[in-house]
């Protein structure tokens, strides 16, 4: 068997001496211990570690020889990058000068010393030729072909190969070389022995059905004989976790079928662990499917199930892929993180967690009619570094109803209102618009899923894939007129964080928040009469008079204002009537609330609640001196500009100064404490307002002039950018909550990606490879890191604006 029957390839050296080891291991624990043949194992990743000149002299003057060393010398030159690929048979026909498994003997024996004699070479010859021997092995093996070729093939997209690789892959494997998994595939066809030989193999799924392998499947389909094809899905590997990898078992075999090969499968793919994966290939029943069969379906998919036969979505409807921005943390917010969505932004859909007749409806993106921005960041991207048309990807959904759905997991879906839309989701374009009910129908039911799964089982599924699956129209017209019989609703919500909801209290499935939301004087975007085609534009509620001037609201009662609580009453009777104060607080805590009233609520978990509501993205600011009886106030982010921040700081919070002096001089109970904190809060809140560093505002994608100095926010940086001074005054350096109630959210020093060249003067950050730290002077290269902990001096500013 070791010597006639049992071959191995592996590119790595190591790994061929344990593979070795294992093989040999094996044999003496069936067979006792004995000396053992050659072991027909070798390293296809070597390479000659010497030039052709000291090469060619291993062979001294044999001609015959020298000409295969030659040989050998080329053919293994990008050994350690191409390892199995190499192939002596597709590189020299039958013209091979000296035959490969001739090499390795006369090595050997040029290696071999006689009786009392040193060996032929010495030092670093003598190594070269047992290198050399290597390679004649690995040659050998590289030009054979055999019976069964089996290995779990090595998978690398071809964005991540080096120059070498990626071109060799072109040039010898133009229709698998989207993947190095597919090229393996073509290669161990190749190692079969021709009309009987076969290949068992681990790959991922995704060649069996992404459009970019129509032409190698075509091929395949039509010139071997497909055995099995085993749907593992993830999960499949022990030492591999989560949905990293998502592989099927395939056999094929290097023979074209005949007119009635069927093709035997099983469906492993929902088997959650590796053991569980096994008993199901060796105990569920095997499917059959005929191969011609699968040159029928669409793109020549490989499907378990599907019938020809029956119509396709895509005769009835196109899909389309969203957009990608490059900087989402840029140009991409939550539209609550504006006051107002003004016509420089818009609406951007999103994905769901689950089906919903309308959901995904929170973000927006910064547009400018395509022509400002996010353009001009493109226009830099196409400079320096590469061009892309995904930021434009989509228009053809733009303004036009459909079905949004989630490319990951279950496939949710959500009806689309004609948003923009981002790549994590494809929208579903209706043909003929009086189509949309019934393909709503059919796309919010588990069919859809189960037929789009059948043909394409990759972790994200390609827009293409959501049409190209079997859709029976009068079925899901009929199932329409019963479930909407008066047509589908109108857009929208009782979600707070969705731009559809109409902004009051009543009916919401967050009253209290939307409540205090309301008192604060921030408005939805269907009361402010951005009157989008997806969100027409309401009139006043009544709520109007209840919204503070300014958007500060203490909890106590200081400047001549009612305390939060009896403001907030009075706002929700005129909004809901007579209510339950305790019912209306338990149903806004998300784990429950353990508050007896407005005043503990508001004090102890509304600021918590309110940061997870809308997603660490709050726009309502729970400021407060740390002292559970001492100063708090709501803010309205969008209104704290810096007369604002003045104002709170010496007004509020200064005529609560004045409270608690007066309180200390009566000699009243924790007064001198609360004088104490309340004094600090307003010596950090001053040092907000001046903004020197490590309390300024820093916005990455800004050059230095127009760099904020002191607390002048710009609303459209976003709630991420301008909350980073109030986090950091409470403990410098630790990013905890700051000055707020709780943690609002959690800060990241770098964002992924990296930024396309830009001036060091003007942005000296992206020329640091570490953390810029303050006043960061860069290196002598541009590196693009996105650094957001940077700080700058207002001497720095100054500087930078030519001050």
């Amino acid at each position: 068997m070791l010597r006639d029957n049992i071959h191995g390839l592996e590119l790595d050296e190591r790994c061929t001496q344990i593979a070795a080891f294992n093989v040999a291991l094996a044999a003496w624990k069936l067979a006792g211990y004995q000396k053992l043949p050659t072991l027909n194992i070798a390293c296809s990743g070597l390479a000659p570690s010497a030039t052709e000149g000291e090469w060619l002299a291993l062979a001294g003057k044999d001609d015959h020889l020298r000409r295969g060393m030659m040989r050998l010398h080329s053919l293994f030159k990008n050994a350690p990058v191409l390892g199995s690929l190499i192939n002596p048979r597709a590189q020299a026909g039958n013209l091979i000068e000296a035959e490969f498994h001739e090499l390795a003997p006369l090595l050997a024996a040029a290696l071999a010393p006689s009786e009392n004699q040193k060996p032929n070479f010495e030092n670093d010859a003598l190594e070269l030729a047992v290198i050399a021997q290597g390679l004649a092995k690995a040659a050998e093996l590289l030009a054979g072909q055999f019976t069964l070729v089996i290995t779990n093939v090595p998978y690398l997209k071809r964005g991540k190969q080096d120059d070498v690789l990626r071109d060799y892959c072109e040039r010898v494997h133009p229709e698998a070389k989207a993947d190095l998994a597919t090229c393996f595939v073509e290669r161990c066809l190749e190692f079969c022995s021709k009309s009987s030989g076969s290949t068992a193999l681990v790959t991922p799924q995704s060649w069996l059905f992404l459009g970019s392998y129509r032409h190698l499947r075509l091929r395949l389909l039509k010139t071997v004989t497909w055995e099995t094809v085993i749907r593992l899905g993830p999960h499949a590997f022990e030492m591999i976790g989560g949905e990293v990898v998502n592989v099927s078992l395939l056999t094929l075999t290097r023979c074209p079928s005949s007119a009635k090969q069927a093709l035997a499968t099983i469906d492993a793919s929902s088997r959650t662990s590796p053991a569980e994966k096994a008993i199901a290939i060796s105990s569920e029943a095997v499917i059959q499917v005929m191969q011609a069969g699968q040159l029928k379906n669409p793109d020549a998919r490989v499907a378990l199930e599907y019938s020809p036969s029956d119509a396709l979505l895509q005769e009835f409807a196109d899909a389309y892929i969203g957009q990608r921005t490059g900087d989402g943390v840029r140009f991409i917010f939550e539209h609550w993180e504006l006051p107002t969505v003004s016509n420089d932004w818009v609406h951007f859909g999103t994905t769901v967690e689950q089906i919903e007749v309308f959901g995904g409806c929170r973000q927006v993106m910064l547009w400018e009619n395509g022509k400002g921005q996010l353009a001009q960041y493109q226009a830099d991207l196409a400079r320096y570094a590469y061009a892309s048309g995904g930021w434009k990807q989509g228009w053809q959904a733009w303004g036009k109803i459909g079905v949004r759905v989630s490319q990951m997991g279950s496939l949710p879906v959500t009806i689309h209102t004609g948003a923009h839309f981002d790549n994590n989701s494809a929208v579903i374009v209706p043909k003929n618009p009086a189509h949309l009910p019934a393909i709503w129908c059919f796309c919010s039911s588990s069919d859809f899923n189960r037929a789009v799964r059948d043909v394409d089982q990759a972790l994200k599924v390609t827009n293409a894939t959501l049409v190209k699956i079997p859709f029976d129209l009068a079925n899901w017209q009929e199932v329409a007129a019963t479930e909407y019989p008066d047509g589908l609703p109108k857009p929208h919500s009782v979600d707070p964080t969705q731009w559809l909801f109409n902004g009051h209290p009543a009916g919401s499935a967050q009253p209290l928040h939307v409540a205090i939301s309301r008192l604060l004087g921030y408005r939805w975007p269907r009361q402010t009469g951005s009157n989008f085609l997806d969100c027409p534009a309401l009139g006043p509620d009544g709520l109007e008079k209840f919204a503070d001037h300014d958007g500060i609201v203490c909890l106590p009662a200081v400047n001549r204002e009612q305390p939060a609580a009896a403001r907030l009453r009075q706002l929700l009777t005129a909004a809901l009537g007579t209510f339950d104060e305790r019912a209306v607080i338990t149903s806004a805590g998300l784990k429950g609330s353990k508050s007896k009233n407005l005043e503990d609520w508001l004090r102890d978990e509304f600021f918590e609640q309110h940061a997870k509501v809308f997603h660490d993205r709050p726009f309502i600011w729970h400021l407060w001196d740390g002292r559970a009886d001492g100063f708090h106030a709501l803010v309205n982010y969008h209104r704290l500009d810096h007369a604002n921040l003045q104002k709170l700081t010496y007004s509020y919070l200064g005529d609560w100064i004045q409270q608690q002096a007066e309180g200390t001089k009566a000699d009243k109970p924790g007064a001198a404490e609360r004088l104490g904190a309340a004094r600090a809060l307003q010596g950090k809140l001053d040092a907000i307002l001046k903004g020197e560093a490590p309390l300024d505002i820093f916005v990455r994608w800004k050059p230095l002039k127009e760099q904020a100095q002191g607390w002048h926010p710009d609303l459209n940086d976003g709630i991420r950018q301008n909350i980073r001074p109030f986090l950091l005054a409470g403990d410098v350096g630790k990013k905890g909550a700051g000055l707020f109630r709780s943690i609002p959210l959690g800060l990241k020093d770098k964002d992924r990606g990296t930024e396309p060249e830009r001036p060091k003067k003007d942005y000296p950050w992206f020329w640091c490879e570490e953390e810029p730290g303050t006043d960061p002077k860069g290196g002598k290269d541009f590196v693009g890191n996105r650094w957001n902990d940077v700080h700058l001096t207002l001497e720095t500013k100054r500087k930078g604006r030519g001050e």
